[in-house]
């Protein structure tokens, strides 16, 4: 029994690396079939087993009748699962020309310091190529027990070596690097990598202390290239700055800020991120506008408080630009100290404006609403009363109510208007108070839709239903129709039972507004109401208003079997162009084939032909819809109306590409 667990362990290990034994002799011709199963079991591999893959694979390397693309594609697959193992196998093979840079990569890839020691043993042995390939890859690991090695490469009279050489040295960094850099006599065409190397060198030099003085080396060697005649250098000497020392870049930062080099002025403006808020807001009032501009954005995108006073005095410049963005960014930076200025500035300045309505100081409602309590003027009320509604400001309601009671002017209409962001539920027995005590039609209107609007956004609609409907027996006139019209807008049951009642009164003008309630009905429930309506309703415009408050419901489905089905009996009840193309933008929501026949059958109809073209190109680009539709945009493209033409033909030459 043992024998035939083991034999069966032998047997499925075997099978196991069979596709590794296939890159023995991988040739360049042989494609994914054969690397593909390799690549999928080495990078399906837990820890554990890659190990074992490592081994399998440098076995494949080391073999003599291993196929030099097969070795090359070995060292591929070993970047992903090689250890230190590895060094002993590979660095023979490091002065190979066909095999070096496939070496190489595996051992950059290493954290095993053994793979430095292997790389730095062959350069005096290796050819110019090969020799800056090592430099290169040492430079990439970030060697640095292999600075005074590459540093006398530094001056090598191959181009390529010392160009290697400079990167290196820049990329590995620290004290003994830069050092070596900055002693160095390199050739003139290299002198910008030269300096941008010192540069990138820096950023891992320490930061020194002695007693209580403390030291940045880094810093002297930003600023040292700081004057630069190469704007790439002073760019990153500029970051460079930057990065070690936010405060000391600032003036420097925003000196650059005018800079007439496009590149220099940039990178300054990306800089602003990394200055402190407080460095930004002590200098800013020195700077040329532009400059100021940009800092009061990057202070308003931080939302720093601590620059509210400086925010507000600039908000007070003669200089509109400068004006503008102040009173923008004090949405963000701005307190308790900014509500009055802006209460102030709110109704000739519309950013003074936008402002208040966002701004999240505490005291803001309580100061707007004493604004609009105290205020004589008629327009100042209006845009307290608009601010007070875009900040939902719930406390505000009472003042709005008192307002809204008053004589019906531009104040009570923007009052009832805000009132529908304001109220809650509970407080819908206010509307019906104030259908009961007014007979002005205008001020009736503006309830009407100020409950449509609240009973829309609110959940519980038999709470909002209620008071209206007690109302509803004591209100006369165009108050008792507004009732019935606004009830429609809310839905529920108990209104529902209303409007039934409401259609079966003789009085025609209630009949009107039962069907009109009906119409903005929210739900689908009344949907086979609205179309029954839309079929056998006695007066015509009944019909009409009926058909449209079904084919709005329509709109609201998301599903296209139900919603088309909608649309075709919508159709089936009218011949009347703008129900019609109401009937082409519900459907033309499906990019579906039955929609596509649909629409092609509407161009028969002069009166819609138009909507329905544009429609047709509007679906026409989905994939199964391409083919079929190309005939039907051709008669399309035939069209006077050469604005849809050209459509339609871009459409068909899409559609065939």
């Amino acid at each position: 029994m043992k024998r035939i667990i083991v034999f069966s362990l032998l047997l499925t290990a075997a099978v196991s690396y069979a596709q590794f034994d296939a890159l023995r002799t991988l040739t360049p011709e042989q494609g994914q079939d054969v690397r593909r199963p390799v690549e999928a079991k080495i990078f399906a591999s837990t820890q554990e087993e890659l190990a074992a893959h490592e081994a399998a694979l440098l076995e494949i390397f080391q073999a003599s009748d291993t196929t030099l693309e097969g070795k090359q594609y070995t060292c591929r697959m070993l970047r992903h699962c090689a250890s230190e193992a590895s060094v002993p196998v590979l660095e023979k093979e490091l002065l190979n020309p066909e095999l070096s840079q496939f070496v190489r990569r595996v051992l950059q890839g290493l954290k095993a310091s053994s793979a430095n020691d292997a790389l730095i043993a062959p350069l005096p042995a290796a050819s110019n190529k090969i020799t800056a390939g090592i430099i290169g890859t040492l430079g990439q690991r970030g060697s640095e027990q292999s600075v005074k090695t590459i540093a006398p490469y530094l001056e090598s009279e191959n181009a390529e070596i010392q160009r290697a050489a400079i990167t290196a040295l820049g990329n590995i960094g620290g004290k003994k690097a830069r050092k070596a850099l900055a002693g160095a006599k390199v050739d003139s065409k290299f002198s910008s990598e030269w300096k941008m190397a010192q540069i990138k060198s820096a950023e891992k030099l320490k930061p020194r202390s002695v007693l209580f003085f403390r030291s940045n080396p880094a810093l002297k060697v930003y600023k040292a290239f700081l004057d630069d005649g190469d704007e790439n250098i002073r760019c990153a000497a500029l970051v460079g700055v930057a990065k070690a020392d936010a405060d000391e870049a600032a003036d420097m930062v925003l000196a650059e800020l005018n800079s007439e080099n496009a590149r220099i002025r940039n990178t300054a403006l990306g800089l602003l991120a990394v200055l402190p808020s407080d460095e930004l807001v002590e200098e800013i009032e020195e700077l040329d506008t532009p400059s100021q501009i940009l800092v009061i954005s990057e202070l308003s995108d931080r939302k720093a408080t601590e620059a509210e006073t400086v925010v507000l005095k600039l908000a007070a410049s003669e200089n509109a630009a400068i004006k503008t963005a102040a009173f923008q960014a004090l949405e963000h930076v701005g307190g308790a100290a900014s509500i009055q200025p802006l209460i102030d500035a709110a109704l000739d300045n519309a950013d003074a404006y936008n402002a208040l309505c966002g701004l999240n100081a505490t005291g803001t409602d309580v100061a707007v609403i004493q604004a609009l309590e105290t205020t004589k003027n008629e327009k100042v009320k209006v845009k307290m009363l608009e601010c007070l509604t875009a900040r939902q400001a719930k406390t505000a309601l009472p003042a709005f109510v008192t307002l809204a009671k008053g004589d019906w002017n531009r104040t009570s209409a923007s009052a009832i208007s805000g009132m529908a962001s304001l109220v809650s539920e509970k407080d819908f027995s206010i509307y019906a108070d104030m259908m009961l005590s007014t007979d002005n039609k205008k001020k009736i209107m503006a309830l009407e839709k100020s409950i449509a609007t609240a009973g829309q956004r609110l959940p519980d609609t038999t709470a909002c239903a209620l008071p209206l409907i007690e109302a509803y027996d004591k209100a006369k006139g165009e108050a008792k129709y507004a009732i019935i019209r606004s009830l429609g807008s809310i839905g529920g049951d108990a209104a529902r039972g209303l409007l039934t009642q409401a259609m079966a009164s003789i009085d025609p003008k209630i009949q009107d507004a039962a069907i009109r309630g009906l119409a903005n009905w929210p739900s689908m429930d009344v949907a086979g109401q609205l179309l029954q309506l839309a079929t056998a309703a006695a007066d015509d415009k009944h019909r009409v208003i009926a058909l449209r408050g079904y084919i709005r419901l329509a709109g609201t489905v998301p599903d296209f079997k139900p919603a088309f089905a909608m649309c075709q009996k919508a159709l089936a009840t009218t011949d009347r162009p703008a129900e019609i193309k109401s009937i082409i933008s519900c459907a033309k929501r499906f990019k579906e084939p039955q929609v596509l026949d649909f629409l092609a059958v509407q161009l028969d109809n002069p009166e819609v032909f138009t909507e329905a073209g544009w429609a047709i190109c509007e679906i026409s680009g989905h994939w199964k819809l391409k083919q079929p539709s190309i005939p039907i945009l051709q008669r399309i493209a035939e069209t006077d109306d050469q604005i849809l033409a050209k459509e339609a033909k871009k459409r068909i030459k899409d559609n065939q590409g």
